[in-house]
């Protein structure tokens, strides 16, 4: 199958327990609420992508375990193609563990299982090559170099989504040739001592080639490639469980941007497909269709034609095909 998007990165199984206060050490705490899910940072991208219409791969590990059978359905029940998940033999599936205290701090232990394995030689350069977008999510030096070299060898798009595990990237090799780059403002400022005002990003963005898009939490997000710059703000909705947001935040953003080039219109997505993932449990559960998307916008008085329309004539397309 040739993916319009191949996503690379973790998949996990997620434990979440909300806890009225987080443990001292050798205490022991009653969960008032817990349940497991499915997630990882490209896990969570490509099943939101593919929601949303876009054919989507993905590109990671998983043991040869109970969870990882269950990941790998999941992932493929969504329409994502998971011909390139390496299966370990004797590995676990990675383990993202969060506990979760209502509107204070949060506990989260990673155990990082067949994700440790995501190395260069296991990317299937071929099928990556093939797509128009590679987006890479999550601190894997070596992988996410080997994917810039053969996205900018082959004319592709390269997204990338650090996360909070890449502190050790050495980012400015990455970013000389980063179309689209992902960042929430805690890692804007960890990873680039930079303040999100309006002047910084614009300077930022020029040292790039492509858009920085900073998700700022409740105070929306932002997207600029140095001369334009765009905001959006949060659509507001009952949340329930903001594991995920930020990967289909980037999702959506993606989706959008590659079919309309419009950097507005892509913020506006973005953050719509984050609020309706936030209003289930689990990073996956929520994420929304492109219809039901388009439906919360409406609400808020925001249209996307630029972005519904290449949708529209890919499928009549297809009908005429037939």
């Amino acid at each position: 199958m040739v993916s319009e998007i191949v996503a690379i990165g973790r998949i996990n199984v997620d434990v979440h327990m909300e806890v009225s206060r987080l443990p001292m050490r050798n205490e022991h705490e009653i969960s008032k609420k817990g349940f497991i899910s499915f997630g990882g940072s490209a896990a969570n991208f490509a099943t939101q992508s593919a929601r949303l219409g876009v054919k989507t791969g993905i590109v990671g590990c998983v043991g040869d375990d109970f969870y990882g059978q269950q990941a790998l359905k999941q992932i493929s029940d969504a329409g994502v193609d998971t011909s390139c998940v390496l299966v370990l033999e004797k590995q676990p599936t990675g383990i993202f563990f969060l506990a979760q205290q209502p509107d204070r701090g949060r506990l989260v232990v990673a155990e990082p299982g067949a994700n440790r394995f995501l190395e260069k030689h296991i990317l299937d350069e071929d099928y990556a090559a093939s797509a128009r977008v590679v987006h890479v999510a999550g601190g894997f030096p070596m992988m996410a170099a080997r994917a810039l070299e053969v996205a900018t060898t082959n004319g592709v798009i390269f997204s990338f989504d650090p996360g909070r595990a890449a502190g050790g990237m050495k980012m400015d090799s990455i970013l000389k040739q980063t179309d689209l780059l992902f960042l929430n403002q805690g890692e804007l400022e960890d990873y680039f001592k930079i303040s999100p005002s309006e002047k910084a990003l614009r300077t930022f963005a020029k040292s790039i080639p492509g858009i920085v898009v900073v998700k700022r939490g409740n105070q929306g997000a932002v997207a600029t490639d140095g001369f334009e710059f765009c905001r959006s703000p949060v659509f507001e909705v009952q949340a329930v469980d903001t594991l995920g947001a930020g990967d289909a935040f980037a999702a959506g953003f993606v989706a959008a941007w590659t079919r309309s080039e419009n950097i507005e219109q892509a913020l506006h997505v973005g953050n719509a497909v984050a609020a309706l993932t936030i209003t289930e449990r689990g990073a996956q559960n929520g994420q929304p269709t492109l219809e039901k998307t388009s439906k919360l916008l409406g609400k808020h008085g925001v249209s996307i034609p630029q972005v519904l329309k290449t949708f529209r004539k890919r499928k009549r397309r297809k009908g005429r095909s037939k």
